[in-house]
């Protein structure tokens, strides 16, 4: 069985989330959602989600496409790859924050970990900052 990781905050879930996380699953068996914590969105984007984080996980299980979902761990962001090994991490085109962190750490542990780039879809409708107020 081969599995594919997805990381992102998923503050407002739209059509864009639907499309990453379809594509991410589209080649692989399983997919592992994990959804960002307050206090990590904070720091990547520098400003709090709109929707806490008990309701962003709800969204994205209610899109039906992740066969698991889960928060990020509080101190150690690389936790769920090392719990569930992934063989593909599905990233999305414009999502840098934590790219070299996880790059060097594929290598250092030599996990066989592929790392995936998702495209863009409808940017210029599908953006979480177009729905916010």
């Amino acid at each position: 069985m081969k599995i594919v990781m997805t990381f992102w905050a998923f503050d407002i879930v739209h059509p864009w989330h639907k499309h990453y996380l379809s594509e991410a699953k589209k080649y692989w068996d399983k997919l592992i959602t994990i959804v960002a914590r307050n206090e990590t969105i904070e720091k990547i984007k520098w400003k709090k989600p709109i929707n806490d984080e008990k309701k962003r996980i709800l969204d994205v299980k209610n899109l039906n496409l992740s066969d698991i979902v889960e928060l990020w761990h509080q101190k150690d962001f690389l936790y769920a790859v090392k719990k569930y090994k992934p063989d593909v991490i599905a990233i999305w085109y414009d999502q840098t924050s934590f790219i070299h962190q996880l790059s060097e750490f594929l290598h250092k542990k030599k996990l066989k970990t592929s790392v995936v780039t998702i495209d863009s879809y409808k940017e210029n409708i599908y953006k979480s900052s177009k729905f916010k107020t």
